[in-house]
């Protein structure tokens, strides 16, 4: 018997990925939806939708996730992603199936250490988006019980012209080298990048898991600037042209910001996503690309 999934924010990043993956996938009936076909704050809509196509399982990827547009519109930020996921949560209760919540690693900025960031460790987001997020897992796991929340990582993929766009750094990476355009990456900002289909490869798992808090991506101590050296290296590889990257020296001066992970709750588990350069190397080979991660080969420092 198939295993009916909801994938919302279909028409995302991540959403389109995974309906992609799920809907070529034996074992699994997808029902995947964009905001045009489910309005998740409207409850109502919400309730009646669960009922029509009894899910047994919701991948929660709608969401509001330009940081700037939620700090410029908070109102917006608010209702979408934490009144809409309160809304899933509540019918995912009333409906009995399993919620996987798509959280982020901004609710970790404002930390004011650089060791990698644990799920219990006490939190201070410090803009909209990073405060809703939690606001959200808060009421995912108050409301849905045996939610999953995947504080997520930036995440890239190879640009396809048939997938949605949003290809992260490494899409920067290409139109830089095909451009001529120049990459500006802050030396005081640690975070983890991540390959989506890592992450996607490894959603069965965690339809597993049992319910709370999960980081969920790549680890990575490196600064963006540096880690931003290694994807123009590996671009260079493809298309001859090495990406110039240079420093900001600025941001985040005062306080740097650390978005890095301690992965060793899934990788307990039996979850292991790696370091962001080894995706990257996973990335590159998938789409053919022979570039294999090497320190010595960091050349776009600059």
């Amino acid at each position: 018997m198939k295993k009916r999934i909801l994938i919302t924010g279909s028409g995302g990043f991540l959403g389109s990925r995974l309906a992609e993956y799920f809907e070529g996938k034996d074992g699994y009936e997808t029902v995947a939806v964009t905001h045009e076909e489910l309005d998740i704050t409207d409850m109502v809509a919400v309730s009646a939708f669960f009922k029509a196509i009894r899910p047994q399982a919701v991948l929660h990827c709608a969401g509001l996730s330009n940081t700037g547009q939620c700090e410029a519109d908070p109102l917006a930020s608010g209702r979408i992603n934490v009144q809409g996921t309160e809304n899933i949560a509540r019918a995912c209760r009333e409906s009995g199936c399993r919620l996987i919540f798509m959280s982020s690693d901004q609710v970790y900025a404002g930390t004011d250490t650089l060791e990698p960031n644990r799920e219990t460790d006490r939190v201070k987001p410090v803009n909209v988006y990073g405060r809703d997020k939690k606001r959200a897992e808060e009421a995912a796991l108050a409301l849905a019980e045996g939610a999953v929340c995947l504080r997520l990582t930036w995440m890239y993929d190879y640009p396809v012209p048939k997938r949605t766009p949003g290809t992260g750094l490494l899409g920067q990476m290409f139109a830089a080298a095909g451009e001529g355009k120049v990459i500006v990456s802050p030396i005081h900002d640690y975070r983890g990048i991540t390959y989506v289909w890592d992450v996607i490869r490894a959603m069965e798992q965690v339809m597993e898991l049992p319910g709370g808090i999960y980081n969920f991506g790549s680890r990575n101590q490196r600064s963006t600037w540096e880690t931003a050296g290694i994807f123009a290296q590996a671009v260079s590889v493809k298309t001859g042209v090495l990406p110039k990257v240079e420093a900001d020296r600025d941001r985040f001066r005062s306080l740097p910001r650390n978005l890095t992970i301690d992965t060793g709750k899934i990788e307990a588990l039996g979850i292991f996503l790696g370091d962001t350069a080894e995706g990257l190397s996973r990335c590159m080979k998938d789409n053919g690309v022979c570039w294999k991660w090497k320190k010595e080969q960091l050349s776009a420092r600059g």
